[in-house]
Parts: C-alpha cells; structure tokens; sequence
C-alpha cells in the first residue's frame, strides 16, 4: 500500500517575529523558517527513498495560510501530516530559557492514531542530538483541529536558547531531525526505511554478465579499448560471474567486473555485444 505524507515547514520566511534574538557571534537573527525549510526538503527526500509519497502544503518562502495549508492536504487524502516548527519562550536570550523537543496533537487524540504516530517519531527524535525530551502534548492548533487525518505538529528546539538556536543552521542537525522523523513516520505505517547510505544499488550491480556475440568479444585489463590493454576473449555464453560497476570510456560504457578469483576486469556494456542474468 502506498502511503501520502503531508508536509508543512511551519510559517514563512518572513513572518512577524519567527526568528531568534539578534546572535552577535553570527552578526544576524536566525528565522524560523531556515530550520523549518530545510528539515521538511530533507524529510520529503527521506519519506520518497523509502517509498512513501509526499505533498508540500506550504512550497515556498511565503506565509501561507493554515487553511490553506489544511485544505491541501486533506484534499489529497494523506495520510498523515506532519508540521516542522522551532520553539520560543520569551524571546530573549537574557533569562533562562527552556530547551528541548516536544510535539504536539490535538486535544483527546493522545491515545488515538495521532498519539501513536508523535510517539513514534518521539521515540526517534530522543535517540539524536542530546536535547530534553518534553514529551507529547495537546493543543488546539489549526492544523491539528481541522485535518482530516493523524496530524502532529513537532517543536525541535527553542529559538531563544542560544546552545538550541545555533542548531538551527547547522546541516547536520537539520538532517538528523529530518532522520528522525522519517523513521518514526516509517515505523508507525509500518513501512522499511532507506537510509541514504543503503540506496539502491543499480540493477545489474552483483549480478553475472555474459557474451551473446556470436564471435570472441574483447574483455579488457583497464577502462580502455585499445589493443595494449586488451586481456583476453568471451566466447558466446561466457562471461563474469559480479558486475562492479558501469563506466563511459570513448564515450561508450563498459562494465568493470570481477571473475571467480577475484580479478578485475572491463568488458563492454552495449546490449548487443552482452546481457545480465541472474
């Protein structure tokens, strides 16, 4: 079953106060929306890789309305939503400030479908960055109270905590959040979740190549195919057991293989000359 996840990266970038206290050591404000943006791009890339579908309900810098935000994504039937947001307390680094995650759901849905999807991205978002763990809450915000499906909204931060509002910028903590959301969303629907470095491999990497040519084709020492590097000849149905990798050489692709004993060669990659089995 395929599965719709809506996206929404939690106001604009230049809504009224939605940015941190003036930070001297970077000589400007943070907004909100730099955190927001780049963690719901990366989600989306996440969600896709492991196979679910997603919407943005907010593409762009402007402020776009929550109704309209709502209405997007409802009227793609998703099936769920999610909401990307950076806390705030007063505003100020000059008191104390609270720090750490916490998400929210709408008002009596903590035990509901919506409680169960915020616990699992919950259960993710305490395994990264070292931050306080709030907990799960309700709230009667818009896009909670008026989305047709299992609707959270996450705060990862406080703009107004100068150790949490430095995270904002940071690539790797936005992807590390983007990380974490992807997998607790991927747990709750239940979905396996690819990891970047767990990509798919190309079809015919691992897989056998052999000669259809009905006369000797050259198979090669290096990514060449001159004569001085040529290795030896495939008779029609032979060939090498792994395909490494696929390569142009002249403007013609050869692929690098491996034989039984390990050796590495370049044989071509043209469908007329070869073909991958197994």
């Amino acid at each position: 079953m395929e599965y719709l996840i809506a996206l929404d990266d939690g106001h604009g970038m230049s809504t009224a106060g939605k940015r941190t206290p003036y930070i001297s050591s970077l000589n400007r404000f943070i907004k909100e929306n730099e955190f927001n943006r780049k963690v719901v791009n990366n989600l989306e890339e996440e969600l896709n890789r492991s196979g679910l579908k997603t919407v943005l309900v907010a593409p762009g810098d402007e402020d776009t309305p929550l109704s309209t935000r709502v209405s997007r994504a409802n009227q793609a039937k998703a099936d769920a939503y999610i909401s990307v947001h950076y806390n705030a307390y007063d505003g100020s680094f000059s008191s104390p400030a609270p720090s750490g995650i916490e998400l929210f759901v709408y008002p009596g849905h903590l035990n509901r479908e919506a409680g169960r999807l915020a616990e699992s991205i919950g259960n993710h978002l305490k395994k990264g960055t070292s931050q306080h763990y709030r907990g799960i809450k309700e709230a009667d915000f818009q896009v909670l109270r008026t989305t047709s499906m299992p609707a959270v909204l996450t705060e990862n931060g406080f703009m107004d905590n100068l150790d949490e509002a430095l995270y904002m910028i940071k690539p790797e903590f936005q992807k590390e959040v983007a990380r974490e959301h992807a997998q607790g969303i991927c747990d709750f629907f239940r979905v396996p979740y690819v990891s970047d470095s767990a990509k798919r491999k190309p079809s015919y990497v691992g897989r056998r190549v052999e000669s259809i040519y009905d006369g000797r084709l050259r198979f090669y020492h290096h990514p060449s195919w001159s004569d001085r590097s040529l290795a030896g000849y495939l008779e029609k149905g032979y060939g090498f057991p792994v395909i490494l990798s696929k390569l142009s050489v002249d403007g013609y692709f050869q692929y690098e293989v491996e034989n039984s004993k390990g050796a590495r060669y370049y044989v071509t990659a043209s469908n007329k000359y070869v073909r991958v089995v197994n």
